[in-house]
């Protein structure tokens, strides 16, 4: 599978066979993602990665943060989820990859979102699943959580992944037609405003004069 493939292949995995992963595919995934651009400022350790293994255990996780986000919601829309006693917080993954920065890198956010996105990638190309899990951070959290996961004192969770072998795979969203701005030497200069008018008229009247 060629990059191109697995970009456009890749989907929110959110039922797993209960098939283990084993841990050198897991490493070799990792190894993938710590290969994402960071910025200087970021060193001498951009991010770390976290990995828990096992059925039973997830499970456990899930059920204690779901309980959690239940007792702790905001009081704003879009968690409606905490009333639903059917809802997976892990959707019966057998293994689980949080990616968390320096709580005093201020790029740490960033730095761990590029990560997130090329382990999405390289997981669809060794036959892999993932989703992007958001329900388990408010659970994450709480200090003595992230200290039961050996999340390193001084780190914040920013992405949570599922990872596995899908139970299916759901077809593709209808792609969005995605806006694009040009501006080139073969593109007319936009017309937005009064300034921009008279910079246009500046640059056709150098044009001409030439």
């Amino acid at each position: 599978m060629d990059v191109i493939q697995a970009i456009q292949g890749r989907r929110s995995i959110r039922d797993y066979r209960p098939q283990a992963v084993d841990k050198s595919l897991i490493k070799a995934i990792i190894k993938d993602a710590a290969r994402a651009p960071w910025t200087p400022t970021s060193a001498p350790e951009p991010w770390v990665f976290n990995v828990v293994r096992g059925l039973s255990r997830i499970e456990e996780y899930g059920a204690r943060a779901l309980l959690h986000a239940r007792d702790n919601r905001p009081r704003r829309e879009g968690y409606g989820w905490t009333e639903n006693p059917d809802f997976s917080v892990f959707y019966n993954a057998p293994t689980l990859i949080i990616i968390s920065g320096r709580s005093d890198n201020p790029t740490a956010l960033e730095e761990c979102t590029r990560a997130a996105q090329i382990l999405t990638i390289s997981a669809i190309a060794h036959g892999l699943g993932t989703c992007w899990v958001g329900s388990p951070m408010l659970w994450l959290g709480d200090h003595d959580v992230r200290a039961e996961l050996l999340i390193p004192e001084g780190f914040t969770p920013y992405a949570v992944f599922t990872l596995g072998y899908p139970a299916a795979i759901p077809a593709g969203p209808e792609m969005m037609e995605t806006r694009t701005n040009w501006l080139g030497d073969d593109e007319p200069l936009p017309i937005s405003n009064g300034r921009t008018q008279g910079l246009r008229r500046s640059f056709e009247s150098l044009q001409s004069a030439r």
